[in-house]
């Protein structure tokens, strides 16, 4: 299991020894994953919105990478309509660190309406939840992974989820997923060759995955997560030891006073050169450059 999850992840990103700056979808991975709390009375883990948002807000200061939809997060406190390019960069942490469905799919839709409200991202987390959950927990891949996935899709219900969420319910909106719903279960395949070629994770699924142990010479920023991960997965880490004090966190620039510091959501860090508009810091996840 545990190299079933280095190999899928090793695939969808690009791997950082900690020696360079992570791309904006591997920063994406690390704010999820980091967001991530075993619930106290249920297998698997929520999303927890508040440290999600202070993740956010932080990772503006140093984001590797153009990202519309968090921008327009972090400008307008609301999520974007228009379809989100990053999308399946910022759910699969909460798909791996999930096994029971309505778990999952709950969670993953509560993270991608962080950021949008479009119709085409909510079917398409859908449907790739429902894809990595299959290829996570089964040794054998099903052949019938489509009819699977088709019947999710068909018992979905986006107004449940609003209302158990507390989201306020847009009839427009509504109305435009079904349309959308309806389309792609008239598709003989659920998952097209077009999603294929459009979502690393769907290609590396139904294309490119494989069995091979992966092997690692030094620990990577992949490899200590997919160990993390895995342990989330499989309810061995006691929420009493990721919770963290987010109150009075200082202002980020005030941390950047010092040669070094530790901050409640990067750990310590180390100034490793300054510029006039920029500062170059080093953490466990790699270099991260901020912006003045």
């Amino acid at each position: 299991m545990l190299s079933r999850i280095h190999n899928f992840l090793k695939y969808c990103y690009n791997d950082n020894s900690g020696d360079r700056l992570p791309d904006i979808n591997l920063q994406l991975f690390l704010i999820a994953a980091k967001s991530l709390m075993p619930y106290e009375d249920a297998i698997g883990c929520s999303l927890d919105t508040i440290r999600y948002e202070k993740e956010i807000e932080l990772l503006a200061y140093y984001k590797n990478g153009r990202d519309d939809s968090l921008e327009y997060y972090l400008e307008n406190k609301k999520p974007l309509e228009k379809e989100d390019a990053l999308l399946e960069f910022r759910i699969i942490p909460v798909i791996i660190a999930n096994t029971q469905w309505n778990n999952l799919l709950n969670e993953v839709l509560k993270t991608v309406c962080f950021y949008s409200s479009n119709k085409m991202d909510i079917l398409n987390s859908l449907i790739i939840s429902s894809a990595v959950n299959e290829y996570l927990s089964e040794d054998i891949f099903p052949e019938n992974i489509n009819d699977i996935i088709k019947e999710r899709v068909i018992n979905f219900s986006l107004r449940d989820f609003y209302n158990a969420n507390s989201i306020q319910i847009n009839k427009v909106s509504l109305i435009e997923f079904e349309k959308e719903r309806i389309s792609a279960l008239s598709k003989t395949a659920i998952v097209t060759d077009d999603m294929i070629e459009k979502f690393k994770s769907l290609k590396f699924i139904f294309r490119e995955r494989t069995t091979e142990k992966s092997e690692e010479s030094t620990e990577t920023v992949l490899s200590s997560f997919s160990s993390y991960l895995f342990k989330l997965r499989k309810g061995i880490i006691s929420p009493e030891k990721l919770k963290i004090s987010l109150d009075n966190i200082p202002e980020f620039k005030e941390f950047l006073k010092y040669e070094s510091f530790s901050h409640p959501l990067l750990g310590k860090c180390r100034v490793l050169k300054r510029g006039e508009k920029e500062v170059i810091l080093k953490s466990k996840t790699g270099l991260m450059k901020v912006n003045l």
